[in-house]
């Protein structure tokens, strides 16, 4: 572990609203079984809807107690990858999320914060509580978007394989990383992420990396989703909130895309 990481660590930390952080609703509507059975959409294909506890993974290469062979421990850099990674001081040279510009969709996933999904036919919506952030899923047939420029979460395209949804990312900007830890993704990256829900109250989830700048070979990162307490409520996030001066007196170092 490097030593700059629980700096850039408390750092990042110092970004969270002291609201932020999904709570329990009043709604008083009983709780469903959780083993119970996948709710369907009125196509008859599985419905992601609700919120989620999404894994927390703020370094994709260390293994975690309840999820022991969903990391990755070794990542096969090409030698552009490995220099952006030996070269990655949130510290010194600032993060994007330190300046609360969009997380991308791998760092709001493996985030601290849950995420609520909401789906019917055509789209898949993802709520991102992580900086009030969201991403439009099309699920309707359509393809890839000629010419769109590119973007913190680039454009992302469903299709169906049976009951199991998967989703492929692309055209993201080339500056957003794949953890807090800062493993990097490039512009040529691609992300293919498959959902399945075997019950009511879990989501079973992975995301391959083929990005043939920054690594010699694609991996995939698997984990499994648990419902979040029925009745949580996302909150509103402010990134600024209590913060701009962190970034302005320099405790934050802020930061500028590379050259």
């Amino acid at each position: 572990m490097r030593s700059w990481l629980l700096a850039s660590a408390v750092a990042i930390l110092a970004l969270v609203p002291l609201h932020a952080g999904g709570q329990a609703s009043g709604s008083g509507k009983p709780a469903p079984d959780m083993k119970g059975a996948t709710p369907r959409l009125p196509n008859g294909k599985p419905s992601f809807a609700g919120i989620w506890s999404t894994t927390r993974r703020a370094d994709i290469t260390r293994q975690l107690a309840n999820h022991p062979t969903g990391h990755v421990p070794e990542l096969p850099y090409t030698a552009w990858g490995k220099q952006q990674w030996d070269g990655y001081d949130p510290v010194k040279k600032g993060d994007y999320a330190g300046s609360c510009l969009p997380f991308g969709f791998p760092r709001s996933l493996y985030g601290p914060h849950q995420t609520q999904i909401i789906q019917d036919n055509d789209y898949m919506v993802f709520l991102f509580e992580q900086n009030t952030m969201f991403h439009i899923v099309p699920t309707d047939g359509r393809t890839f978007t000629p010419d769109l420029p590119a973007s913190w979460y680039g454009e992302s395209i469903g299709r169906w394989d049976g009951d199991t949804l998967i989703i492929e990312t692309r055209n993201m900007n080339g500056y957003i990383k794949l953890d807090t830890a800062g493993h990097p993704l490039s512009d040529q990256a691609k992300l293919t992420q498959t959902y399945k829900r075997p019950n009511f109250g879990t989501i079973e989830h992975t995301m391959t990396v083929d990005d043939p700048k920054t690594y010699t070979k694609p991996f995939t990162i698997t984990n499994t989703w648990p419902m979040e307490p029925w009745g949580t409520v996302i909150m509103e996030y402010s990134c600024m909130e209590g913060n701009i001066d962190n970034l302005l007196n320099g405790t934050i170092t802020p930061w500028r895309p590379p050259e």
